[in-house]
Protein backbone atom coordinates (compact mmCIF):
# COMPACT_ATOMS: atom_id res chain seq x y z
CA UNK A 1 0.00 0.00 0.00
CA UNK A 2 1.50 3.45 -1.04
CA UNK A 3 1.48 6.77 1.15
CA UNK A 4 -1.45 8.02 -1.45
CA UNK A 5 -3.65 5.10 -0.57
CA UNK A 6 -2.99 5.37 2.99
CA UNK A 7 -3.45 9.18 2.73
CA UNK A 8 -7.27 8.74 0.88
CA UNK A 9 -8.32 6.09 3.33
CA UNK A 10 -7.20 8.59 6.55
CA UNK A 11 -8.88 11.56 4.93
CA UNK A 12 -11.91 9.69 4.33
CA UNK A 13 -12.16 8.24 8.12
CA UNK A 14 -11.70 11.76 8.71
CA UNK A 15 -14.57 12.92 7.06
CA UNK A 16 -16.75 9.93 8.01
CA UNK A 17 -15.87 10.56 12.24
CA UNK A 18 -16.10 14.86 11.49
CA UNK A 19 -19.55 16.20 13.36
CA UNK A 20 -21.92 17.05 10.24
CA UNK A 21 -22.32 20.89 9.35
CA UNK A 22 -24.83 23.06 10.87
CA UNK A 23 -27.32 24.28 8.99
CA UNK A 24 -27.69 27.48 8.42
CA UNK A 25 -30.91 29.08 9.62
CA UNK A 26 -31.76 31.05 6.08
CA UNK A 27 -34.67 32.93 8.04
CA UNK A 28 -32.93 34.66 10.20
CA UNK A 29 -30.03 35.52 7.68
CA UNK A 30 -32.55 36.76 5.40
CA UNK A 31 -34.71 38.76 8.35
CA UNK A 32 -31.20 40.75 9.35
CA UNK A 33 -30.02 41.76 5.96
CA UNK A 34 -34.00 43.19 5.38
CA UNK A 35 -33.03 45.21 8.60
CA UNK A 36 -29.53 45.92 7.49
CA UNK A 37 -30.87 47.18 4.47
CA UNK A 38 -33.92 48.93 5.37
CA UNK A 39 -30.87 51.09 7.85
CA UNK A 40 -28.98 52.05 4.22
CA UNK A 41 -32.74 52.81 2.42
CA UNK A 42 -33.59 54.97 4.86
CA UNK A 43 -29.83 56.38 5.65
CA UNK A 44 -29.84 57.33 1.56
CA UNK A 45 -32.96 58.59 1.63
CA UNK A 46 -32.58 61.39 4.31
CA UNK A 47 -28.71 62.08 2.75
CA UNK A 48 -31.14 63.34 -0.07
CA UNK A 49 -33.24 65.40 2.05
CA UNK A 50 -36.27 63.19 0.51
CA UNK A 51 -39.72 61.81 2.18
CA UNK A 52 -41.27 58.65 2.41
CA UNK A 53 -43.75 59.84 0.47
CA UNK A 54 -41.61 61.58 -2.20
CA UNK A 55 -39.45 58.48 -2.87
CA UNK A 56 -42.58 56.20 -3.48
CA UNK A 57 -43.75 58.64 -5.71
CA UNK A 58 -40.61 58.69 -7.48
CA UNK A 59 -40.34 55.29 -7.41
CA UNK A 60 -44.63 54.38 -8.55
CA UNK A 61 -44.57 52.42 -5.04
CA UNK A 62 -46.90 53.40 -2.16
CA UNK A 63 -45.35 55.25 1.11
CA UNK A 64 -46.20 52.27 3.27
CA UNK A 65 -44.36 49.81 1.19
CA UNK A 66 -41.14 52.34 1.35
CA UNK A 67 -41.97 52.79 5.22
CA UNK A 68 -41.79 48.52 5.37
CA UNK A 69 -38.69 48.28 3.35
CA UNK A 70 -36.83 50.45 5.60
CA UNK A 71 -37.88 48.70 8.64
CA UNK A 72 -36.83 45.57 7.58
CA UNK A 73 -40.90 44.42 7.41
CA UNK A 74 -40.42 43.75 3.45
CA UNK A 75 -37.51 43.63 1.32
CA UNK A 76 -37.23 45.52 -2.65
CA UNK A 77 -36.20 43.36 -5.33
CA UNK A 78 -33.06 44.06 -7.48
CA UNK A 79 -35.05 46.12 -10.36
CA UNK A 80 -36.69 48.17 -7.78
CA UNK A 81 -32.99 48.76 -6.11
CA UNK A 82 -31.95 49.46 -9.31
CA UNK A 83 -34.29 52.37 -9.18
CA UNK A 84 -33.81 53.43 -5.60
CA UNK A 85 -29.89 53.80 -6.94
CA UNK A 86 -30.76 55.95 -9.68
CA UNK A 87 -33.32 57.91 -8.15
CA UNK A 88 -30.64 58.83 -5.21
CA UNK A 89 -27.68 59.18 -7.22
CA UNK A 90 -25.99 56.36 -5.64
CA UNK A 91 -23.74 53.00 -7.25
CA UNK A 92 -26.18 50.16 -6.15
CA UNK A 93 -23.32 48.29 -4.80
CA UNK A 94 -23.66 51.02 -2.28
CA UNK A 95 -26.82 49.01 -0.73
CA UNK A 96 -25.09 45.43 -1.07
CA UNK A 97 -22.49 46.69 2.39
CA UNK A 98 -22.84 48.00 5.42
CA UNK A 99 -21.61 51.68 5.51
CA UNK A 100 -23.96 54.17 5.66
CA UNK A 101 -24.14 58.03 3.83
CA UNK A 102 -21.57 60.26 5.06
CA UNK A 103 -24.12 62.76 6.42
CA UNK A 104 -23.98 65.98 5.44
CA UNK A 105 -23.77 67.91 8.92
CA UNK A 106 -20.95 66.35 9.32
CA UNK A 107 -19.34 68.09 6.48
CA UNK A 108 -19.49 71.69 8.04
CA UNK A 109 -16.40 73.84 7.68
CA UNK A 110 -14.58 74.43 10.97
CA UNK A 111 -14.12 77.63 9.61
CA UNK A 112 -17.45 80.23 10.09
CA UNK A 113 -18.65 80.79 6.98
CA UNK A 114 -18.00 85.14 7.18
CA UNK A 115 -14.53 84.29 7.92
CA UNK A 116 -14.09 81.85 5.04
CA UNK A 117 -15.69 84.00 2.50
CA UNK A 118 -13.14 87.05 3.61
CA UNK A 119 -10.46 85.01 3.48
CA UNK A 120 -11.36 83.16 0.43
CA UNK A 121 -11.75 86.96 -1.34
CA UNK A 122 -8.22 88.09 -0.16
CA UNK A 123 -6.74 84.69 -2.09
CA UNK A 124 -8.37 85.52 -4.78
CA UNK A 125 -7.62 88.81 -5.36
CA UNK A 126 -4.01 87.94 -4.96
CA UNK A 127 -4.65 85.49 -7.45
CA UNK A 128 -5.87 87.91 -9.67
CA UNK A 129 -3.00 90.04 -9.62
CA UNK A 130 -0.80 87.43 -10.25
CA UNK A 131 -2.44 86.14 -13.20
CA UNK A 132 -2.56 90.02 -14.39
CA UNK A 133 1.26 90.25 -14.13
CA UNK A 134 1.36 86.67 -15.81
CA UNK A 135 -0.37 88.27 -18.86
CA UNK A 136 1.62 91.84 -18.68
CA UNK A 137 -1.39 93.89 -18.71
CA UNK A 138 -2.24 96.71 -16.84
CA UNK A 139 -4.94 97.00 -14.55
CA UNK A 140 -7.14 99.76 -16.97
CA UNK A 141 -6.00 96.72 -20.06
CA UNK A 142 -7.67 93.96 -17.68
CA UNK A 143 -10.64 96.25 -16.78
CA UNK A 144 -11.14 97.11 -20.36
CA UNK A 145 -11.00 93.65 -21.93
CA UNK A 146 -13.85 92.42 -18.74
CA UNK A 147 -16.40 94.84 -18.88
CA UNK A 148 -14.98 96.16 -15.35
CA UNK A 149 -13.62 99.72 -14.66
CA UNK A 150 -9.64 100.05 -13.03
CA UNK A 151 -10.86 100.91 -9.68
CA UNK A 152 -13.04 98.32 -9.14
CA UNK A 153 -10.78 95.94 -10.08
CA UNK A 154 -8.56 97.09 -7.88
CA UNK A 155 -10.56 96.77 -4.87
CA UNK A 156 -10.91 93.54 -5.88
CA UNK A 157 -7.21 92.39 -6.13
CA UNK A 158 -6.69 93.75 -2.74
CA UNK A 159 -9.79 91.33 -1.43
CA UNK A 160 -11.93 94.34 -0.31
CA UNK A 161 -14.63 93.69 -2.64
CA UNK A 162 -16.07 90.26 -3.21
CA UNK A 163 -16.00 89.36 -7.06
CA UNK A 164 -19.58 88.27 -8.42
CA UNK A 165 -19.13 84.93 -10.29
CA UNK A 166 -19.93 86.70 -13.66
CA UNK A 167 -17.78 89.35 -13.36
CA UNK A 168 -14.90 86.66 -12.35
CA UNK A 169 -15.98 84.68 -15.42
CA UNK A 170 -15.06 87.90 -17.57
CA UNK A 171 -11.83 88.01 -16.18
CA UNK A 172 -10.85 84.46 -16.14
CA UNK A 173 -11.51 84.79 -20.18
CA UNK A 174 -9.53 87.74 -20.15
CA UNK A 175 -6.91 86.05 -18.36
CA UNK A 176 -7.00 83.23 -20.46
CA UNK A 177 -7.58 81.30 -17.06
CA UNK A 178 -10.12 78.43 -16.65
CA UNK A 179 -12.23 80.08 -13.45
CA UNK A 180 -11.01 76.55 -11.93
CA UNK A 181 -7.88 78.66 -11.32
CA UNK A 182 -9.30 80.53 -8.95
CA UNK A 183 -10.95 77.71 -6.88
CA UNK A 184 -10.03 76.50 -3.26
CA UNK A 185 -7.21 73.97 -3.95
CA UNK A 186 -6.30 73.58 0.02
CA UNK A 187 -8.33 73.03 3.36
CA UNK A 188 -11.46 71.08 4.02
CA UNK A 189 -13.58 72.63 1.27
CA UNK A 190 -10.31 72.32 -0.77
CA UNK A 191 -10.47 68.69 -1.05
CA UNK A 192 -14.21 68.15 -1.46
CA UNK A 193 -14.04 70.82 -4.66
CA UNK A 194 -11.04 68.67 -5.91
CA UNK A 195 -12.90 65.62 -5.63
CA UNK A 196 -15.56 66.88 -7.63
CA UNK A 197 -13.70 68.43 -9.97
CA UNK A 198 -11.77 64.86 -10.25
CA UNK A 199 -15.13 62.59 -10.65
CA UNK A 200 -16.60 65.08 -13.45
CA UNK A 201 -13.58 64.57 -15.24
CA UNK A 202 -13.82 61.38 -15.06
CA UNK A 203 -17.72 61.37 -16.44
CA UNK A 204 -16.19 63.45 -19.49
CA UNK A 205 -14.22 60.53 -20.39
CA UNK A 206 -15.20 58.33 -23.18
CA UNK A 207 -17.16 54.96 -21.95
CA UNK A 208 -14.63 52.44 -23.22
CA UNK A 209 -11.96 54.32 -20.99
CA UNK A 210 -14.36 54.82 -17.88
CA UNK A 211 -15.29 50.98 -17.98
CA UNK A 212 -11.66 49.87 -18.24
CA UNK A 213 -10.66 51.92 -15.65
CA UNK A 214 -13.60 50.89 -13.38
CA UNK A 215 -13.01 47.42 -13.44
CA UNK A 216 -10.70 45.79 -10.57
CA UNK A 217 -8.62 44.06 -13.14
CA UNK A 218 -7.38 47.19 -14.53
CA UNK A 219 -5.40 48.39 -11.50
CA UNK A 220 -1.85 47.22 -12.32
CA UNK A 221 -2.24 48.94 -15.96
CA UNK A 222 -3.28 51.89 -14.41
CA UNK A 223 -0.35 52.00 -11.86
CA UNK A 224 1.66 51.26 -14.82
CA UNK A 225 0.64 53.98 -16.86
CA UNK A 226 0.96 56.50 -13.50
CA UNK A 227 4.92 55.46 -13.04
CA UNK A 228 5.26 56.14 -16.84
CA UNK A 229 3.93 59.56 -16.74
CA UNK A 230 6.02 60.18 -13.83
CA UNK A 231 9.14 59.30 -15.77
CA UNK A 232 11.40 61.96 -17.57
CA UNK A 233 11.34 62.40 -20.82
CA UNK A 234 14.69 61.19 -22.10
CA UNK A 235 14.12 57.96 -19.49
CA UNK A 236 10.16 57.43 -21.50
CA UNK A 237 11.88 57.49 -24.92
CA UNK A 238 14.53 54.84 -23.62
CA UNK A 239 11.66 52.42 -22.13
CA UNK A 240 9.80 52.73 -25.53
CA UNK A 241 12.74 52.17 -27.40
CA UNK A 242 13.42 49.30 -25.13
CA UNK A 243 9.73 47.89 -25.33
CA UNK A 244 10.22 48.35 -29.71
CA UNK A 245 12.91 45.90 -29.10
CA UNK A 246 11.10 43.31 -27.68
CA UNK A 247 8.22 43.44 -30.13
CA UNK A 248 9.80 43.83 -33.15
Amino acid sequence: MDFSEISARFRKKREESAPPPAERNFAEIHALRARVLGVLLRDARLANNLSAAELASALGESEATILAWELGAQSPSLPQLELIAYRLNLPISHFFGTQMLERKQQRELTTPPHEYTLLRQRVIGIRLTLARREARLSLEELAKASGTDAETLSAYEFGQLPVPFPQLASLAMALRKSPSYFLEDVGQLGEWLALQEMYDRFCELPEEIRAFVAQPNSLPYLEIALRLSQLPLNELRAVGEKILDITL
